[in-house]
């Protein structure tokens, strides 16, 4: 078939969708989120659709939605799926911006984007779309594009400090992977870390983690004692979370693969660690009886970027750094860093055991596995880089 980028909808919210022979990937349009993935030979999107109702984000109204989604985080949750952006905040909000109605995670994944440009042709699909945040003085811009006969998806995002002073850089990429694809005691997440810190707080009475600890991945200290593989998404109701911070490869490059061999499927991140050197995880089965979750979702949050934890944004900025490394990065004035990364959708053997590192030859992305010579492969450009320079006009 021919390639193409074609408007179409996602859960009733409006969408764009890039498709080829061998590829699918539909993002929405109101908050830039990454709603689905997937490839013919095993056709399960393996990012999270949220078990409520969505709305675009300029609809919600707290008088009719606070009783369907909850406050605070409500309004996020409201039309959240997939894979969502974090800019320029990654975590929670103090009473006061709650009161100033702030945004939790920032302003990217709340406020309506804007597509600049959608197009087709015998080489590529292609799709640019962003927006301005008002209240970090920024200018964010992504581009998707995919290629005939790969399941790669090349993404390059340019994210411009407008203002003359130096700026934070909070960007996390969260990730939010659901069922059937996250599947407790077979979903299986590799990443090349050594060492990482469980949650600064305890995410109530089903978490398991001892909070604020540092540990050797992926073993995390555990509240009754012993540790827990963080590798293997759990079978049991509970709601945790961690970081680790992750370790470049040759090339500079880091990694995050997360597969479910029952259903042959393996997704991967490929991205700068120089850009995006943390990974923050979040784990929630069934545990959160809270509005809109209801004790009913299943999610995990693999969430890449340049920021350490999942805090308050005073508290990142004044923490110092953790495990030795900074919480956050630094976008200074006038200036734009450009990130260029990619996701890849592979089959894999009902009896595959993970990933040990992803390399890029002759033309081919290859994911090899953990403790044999076995792998698989797409087809793909090695478009795996960031630079920082001052903007044009």
């Amino acid at each position: 078939m021919s390639l193409e980028c074609s408007d179409t909808t996602f859960r009733d919210r409006r969408a764009i969708c890039l498709q080829s022979d061998s590829f699918q990937v539909v993002t929405m349009t109101g908050c830039g989120h990454l709603a689905s993935l997937r490839i013919p030979d095993v056709d399960v999107n393996p990012l999270w659709e949220p078990p409520w109702p969505l709305i675009e984000p300029g609809d919600f109204d707290p008088d009719k939605h606070l009783d369907v989604y909850g406050p605070g985080e409500g309004r996020l949750l409201a039309s959240l799926a997939g894979h969502n952006l974090c800019l320029n905040h990654f975590g929670d909000l103090t009473e006061t911006e709650e009161a100033a109605h702030g945004y939790y995670h920032g302003e990217a994944p709340n406020l309506p984007w804007t597509v600049f440009e959608q197009k087709a042709d015998a080489d590529e699909a292609k799709l640019d779309y962003g927006l301005d945040l008002p209240d970090a003085q920024m200018r964010f811009r992504r581009t998707l594009r995919i290629r005939p006969g790969e399941s790669t998806l090349y993404l390059s995002e340019r994210t411009t400090n407008l203002k003359r002073t130096d700026a934070p850089f909070c960007c996390q990429q969260h990730v939010t992977l659901g069922p059937p694809f996250v599947e407790g005691g077979v979903s299986q997440l590799d990443l090349p870390a050594r060492k990482g810190q469980t949650s600064s707080a305890s995410l109530g009475s089903t978490d398991p983690l001892a909070p604020d600890q540092p540990y050797a991945w992926p073993d995390a200290p555990q509240r009754a004692g012993g540790t827990r593989d963080l590798r293997v998404y759990p079978e049991e109701f509970c709601a945790f979370g961690a970081t680790a911070l992750l370790e470049p490869d040759e090339e500079g490059c880091a990694f995050t693969a997360v597969s479910n061999p029952r259903l042959g499927l393996l997704l991967v991140y490929v991205f700068p660690r120089e850009a995006f050197p943390w990974t923050s995880l979040w784990f929630e089965h069934k545990a959160s009886d809270f509005l809109p979750y209801n004790g009913k979702t299943t999610t995990w949050g693999v969430e890449f970027g340049s920021v350490a934890q999942p805090v308050k944004l005073m508290e990142t900025l004044t923490a110092g750094p953790l495990l030795g490394a900074p919480r956050f990065g630094t976008l200074p004035a006038l200036h734009t860093i450009e990130v260029n990364y990619q996701a890849l959708l592979l089959k894999v053997p009902s009896d595959w055991q993970g990933v040990e590192h992803i390399e890029h030859r002759d033309g081919e992305t290859i994911a090899w596995e953990t403790g044999s010579n076995r792998s698989v492969t797409t087809p793909s450009n090695w478009r795996i880089s960031t630079t920082t320079a001052p903007s044009t006009p």
